[in-house]
Order: structure tokens, then sequence, then C-alpha cells
């Protein structure tokens, strides 16, 4: 009974997957070091501003060029983040960091989410977390697609593709 859920569920999962759409990818750098290729995916015909909403499914990929340490991710995440955010969405960011993992070159993060679940971190297609907290996709894809993203050419990369 369990294999047969767990191929119901990658099932659907390739079914939710398929209905996104690249719309832009990117290369993030520290100085002249690459550090990961990143790649955002989304319904067509949406505009930036809709990409953050909770009704809008998305999935960022991360893949790196280079090993990082857990304390590299929180520290670029909390860089990117408002230094104010309520309880519950502190509790939820902390649920998210508590589950990173050291990567190696060639290892890929995404971050999904999709409507009614929740945002999903997985690393190598196995999931690590998933918050179901509201508000917490646009806190935390903002990171990147928000409007103050760690980097402003890699924001404009990634939403390359979307309706202006």
């Amino acid at each position: 009974m369990k294999i047969l859920c767990g191929f119901i569920l990658l099932a659907l999962s390739t079914v939710v997957h398929a209905n996104l759409t690249q719309v832009g990818e990117g290369t993030a750098r520290w100085g002249l070091l690459k550090i990961y290729d990143a790649a955002f995916f989304t319904e067509a015909d949406l505009t930036a501003q809709q990409v953050l909403a909770d009704n809008t499914p998305a999935r960022l990929e991360l893949c790196y060029a280079r090993a990082l340490t857990v304390e590299n991710f929180i520290e670029g995440a909390e860089q990117g983040l408002p230094q104010v955010v309520s309880v519950e969405l502190e509790q939820a960011v902390q649920r998210l960091h508590a589950a990173y993992q050291p990567v190696k070159q060639g290892d890929c993060y995404h971050l999904e989410y999709q409507p009614e679940q929740g945002t999903r971190l997985l690393l190598n297609g196995k999931t690590l977390v998933q918050i179901t907290t509201p508000g917490f996709k646009a806190l935390y894809f903002g990171i990147w697609l928000g409007e103050r993203p760690l980097a402003e050419g890699l924001k404009r990369d990634l939403l390359s593709g979307l309706k202006p």
C-alpha cells in the first residue's frame, strides 16, 4: 500500500509541475565566483506582481557550482528577509532553516509552492520540509523575487519571461 501511495504522489507531483513554465534563469555570483544557476517556473501569462501571490504555484531551482554550508544559506537568507516579521512567519523561517543541509558542487535545492499545500524545500529531489504558514511563499521567494531581492540582476533574469 505504501508503494502504491508513493507512486500516486509522484504522479500527482509530475502533473502539478507539468503546468509550470520556465519564465527565466540566471546565475548568482559573489564577486567573480559563480555560486549557483537558478531557474524560475510558474504559470504562463503572469505578471511579476502576481508571482508571489498565494494562489500562484511556483518553483525556484538553485543548482550549485560549489560547496556551501548550512550557515552560508542562513546568512544569505537573512540578508534578503525583512528584519521584522510576524511570530508565525519567523517560526516558519526557522523550521526551513533547520532543514537546510550542506551542498556540494552539482547539488540542487528546489523551493516549490502549491496553493493549499504550501512551500516545500527539496534537496536533489528529496523533500526536507513543508511549510503551510500563510504568507510564507511571498516572504521566502521574495529573497530572490521581491521588492528588495538579494540581486536585482538575478531577479530580472528570473522574471524575464513574464508579462510586463
